[in-house]
């Protein structure tokens, strides 16, 4: 295999990594999440981000970027219009620096370009956690340029002093889903039966919620019998082939639990198949996952925080900017959503769904 033929191989995979962390509206190339997620701090302790203190009586003016591939993609929408709306709310001057492409070096190059622009006060960037981000922190931390990274969690330090990240915490907001999940068995009388969990792929993020989530079942049902998790994949037909698999395996299957924005569609799909009704839940309040809670296809969805994410990573740019000292990391809630709290949700996506550009993706010929 020729070295462009392997580079382009890995700038695939790193790009899948990057899509919208677990969310999966369409079928679109599986997003997963990248690195190692850091551990939560139990309170986020105000660090030092170096800044210039905006001058007396004013504020730092200058422009706020948002950087991020794949921008043709729904859930990219998604956050590039929640980061819009942060900036709008604020007053600020703020601009997408984005690109359709979906390989990573265009995003890569575009980053690089936007942190030296000479009008730049802060970026936000749909990093992934990547280390090919590195210099280009560095780079903006050299410029004066501060970085804001949501959704994907990493150890502080990974990247320079100027860089802060949003997200939620991937150790933590499995539990109150499991024990939510837990509570509607009781309250059907569910007492024996077996869990079923499936994944996107193998990766950090997912990989936690699964350990997660499977520890507290044990804790919360512990007369329920946890199945090791199972890949589901990310093409529609072939993960509902993979959970209706596993249904016919596990007679007793009472619940299935899906990490991954696909997961909603699979699991709803596996019960028309075969007929079983299960307590199920998957990830991501798209439109497709809210209506399937709506109409009871599905117990519920976890809410990654995609808007509280973009729209906070404007007002830590903002406040860094002027200054102003934030935590390292902006823990995030990951709430489970049923039929009892989901107009929120929906509210959102009809603001900002109006404001989406009809954009494809590129490499679909």
């Amino acid at each position: 295999m020729s070295r462009k033929s392997l580079f382009k191989i890995m700038s695939l995979i790193a790009v899948l990594a990057m899509i919208a962390g677990c969310s999966q509206p369409t079928p679109a190339p599986a997003p997963t999440q990248a690195p190692a997620p850091a551990q939560a701090p139990a309170a986020a302790a105000p660090t030092a981000a170096p800044a210039a203190p905006a001058a007396a009586g004013g504020k730092v003016t200058g422009k706020f970027y948002w950087v991020q591939n794949s921008a043709w993609h729904p859930v990219h929408q998604l956050t590039q219009q929640s980061f819009l709306e942060g900036c709008t709310e604020l007053g600020l001057d703020c601009e997408l620096a984005t690109t359709d492409e979906n390989a990573l070096e265009a995003v890569v190059a575009l980053a690089e370009q936007t942190v030296s622009r000479p009008d730049a006060k802060g970026v936000a960037m749909w990093a992934g956690g990547l280390p090919v981000f590195k210099p280009i922190i560095e780079k903006a931390k050299a410029n004066g340029v501060f970085v804001a990274l949501p959704h994907f969690p990493v150890p502080e330090g990974t990247f320079a002093d100027n860089a802060v990240q949003i997200a939620a915490d991937t150790a933590k907001y499995p539990d109150p889903v499991a024990k939510a999940m837990c509570d509607e068995a009781k309250k059907q009388g569910i007492t024996k039966g077996s869990v079923a969990i499936t994944e996107n792929n193998h990766n950090a993020t997912e990989d936690m919620v699964a350990k997660v989530f499977a520890e507290s079942m044990k804790k919360y049902c512990p007369e329920l019998t946890v199945l090791e998790p199972v890949l589901e994949g990310a093409e529609p037909t072939q993960a509902i082939a993979v959970a209706t698999s596993i249904i016919q395996a596990n007679p007793d299957i009472v619940m299935g639990f899906s990490t991954t924005g696909g997961g909603p569609t699979t699991w709803a799909g596996a019960q028309k198949e075969t007929g079983k009704k299960l307590i199920a839940v998957g990830m991501d309040y798209t439109r497709v996952n809210l209506d399937l809670v709506k109409n009871g296809e599905i117990f519920g969805i976890v809410a990654q925080p995609l808007y509280d994410e973009c729209k906070g990573a404007a007002e830590l740019l903002f406040k860094m900017a002027n200054g102003e000292k934030v935590p390292y990391w902006t823990v995030l809630e990951a709430p489970l959503v049923t039929k009892d709290n989901m107009n929120e949700f929906y509210a959102i996506l009809d603001r900002l769904e109006p404001r989406y550009r009809d954009a494809k993706n590129p490499d679909e010929k």
